[in-house]
């Protein structure tokens, strides 16, 4: 059972049990930064990783699978040396129809495949890419983590840019599961009609103070549908996403908490329901075929034309893990070079000095299991502690 103790004479104590990530916790390490800034970066055509073996494109042969049918190019993901553009061209030279491009026959009509000219988002063209580090242990994918994104946002009917975690094991029908943890999205058909996705207060058709987060949380033999979804809300803000914003989750094995512009916007705390695999960390401009059937090409509420989701860094941050230690605090000198992971338990038992945090520090510590004081301990005004309790990965 969790206990959290404290006994001592005199402590001046500013205690917060936080749920956004603090630049000055020292248990986050950052593990991912990319403000896009290495110069000469481009893609390896035959491998589709950048020049810096840290990302990977798709590499465009055909289109994705599945119901959301996208046309993705690794050349429609541009880096220009101070941030990375995904772009999305309208198809005007009617390449895909003439079968310039590869279409798989399944996709087509005559076989009762949802591809052209049933799926408008194969007017498009645009990009995708995964964060992907061979020298990364699964593969490049995360488990758990704090992951952040600054970027600019088109707004156009069918545009559907988002930044999300992924995996879906379809091999082993013993444990297949799907698991997405949507950090954001945005489409102009989310607010289009009220109810849909689960929306019970539409906000109007392309509204571009509106976003979705959420995830999909399947772990049984059957593929995903929309009722698995869970923790999907749609955040209003008061600045238009075509300018810069900042969109981020926290994704820990008992919640996951989701900001924008460093507010949180939506909360999940249901441990038996978050996604525990490692995922892969992706970024896309997707076009979405449902914005676009609403309406017909030619009608001016379609756009046919470029536009792109403009990205000036991604960053990711992990806790240290250290769940089967016991820390013992016994003088100043442990606290000073304490390395803030994530422990099994932490007790302060200084029997002969005081320990302290400084009237400048902020000390934050986590346990699965207890935290306690015994000795004399105190936070100098102007300092700050943090205490908390979590669970560790399984």
């Amino acid at each position: 059972m969790k206990k959290f103790v404290y006994l001592c004479c005199m402590m001046l104590l500013n205690m917060n049990i936080m749920a956004q990530i603090d630049p000055y916790d020292r248990n986050w390490d950052t593990v991912v930064f990319d403000d896009f800034s290495i110069p000469g970066r481009t893609w390896t055509p035959w491998s589709f990783m950048s020049s810096d073996q840290q990302w990977r494109a798709y590499p465009g042969f055909g289109v994705t699978n599945g119901k959301e049918l996208q046309v993705y190019q690794f050349n429609n993901c541009v880096f220009n040396d101070t941030v990375m553009e995904i772009v999305s061209i309208f198809d005007e030279g009617n390449d895909i129809p003439n079968h310039s491009y590869y279409l798989p026959s399944w996709m087509k009509p005559e076989h009762n495949g949802p591809g052209f000219p049933d799926n408008d988002s194969l007017f498009f063209f645009s990009g995708e890419i995964d964060y992907y580090n061979e020298q990364m242990p699964d593969s490049g994918r995360f488990k758990y983590g704090y992951f952040e994104i600054r970027c600019k946002l088109p707004i156009h009917t069918g545009a559907f840019p988002a930044f999300w975690l992924w995996y879906a094991d379809s091999i082993s029908p013993s444990n297949r599961y799907y698991e997405e943890i949507d950090i954001f999205e945005y489409s102009w058909s989310f607010e289009d009609i009220p109810n849909a996705h689960h929306n019970p207060h539409a906000h109007g058709a392309g509204n571009p103070y509106c976003f979705t987060t959420g995830i999909y949380y399947t772990d049984t033999t059957n593929h995903h549908h929309w009722q698995n979804s869970r923790a999907r809300n749609f955040p209003m803000i008061g600045d238009s996403l075509s300018n810069w914003h900042t969109f981020a989750c926290d994704w820990q094995p008992e919640h996951i908490i989701w900001y924008c512009d460093g507010n949180v916007v939506n909360e999940y705390h249901d441990p038996d329901n978050i996604p525990r695999h490692p995922l892969t960390l992706k970024t896309n401009y997707a076009i979405d075929r449902y914005a676009l059937k609403r309406h017909k090409f030619g009608n001016p509420l379609i756009w046919e034309g470029s536009d792109k989701m403009v990205i000036d860094y991604i960053k990711v941050c992990q806790l240290g893990w250290q769940c089967n230690t016991d820390e013992v605090i016994t003088r100043q000198y442990d606290l000073d070079h304490f390395d803030y992971a994530v422990k099994k338990s932490i007790s302060i038992s200084s029997a002969i000095e005081p320990v302290s945090v400084g009237s400048t520090d902020k000390a934050t510590f986590r346990a699965t299991d207890s935290f306690e004081i015994t000795g004399p301990f105190q936070v100098d005004s102007g300092g700050e502690m943090t205490v908390i309790m979590q669970n560790c990965p399984e």
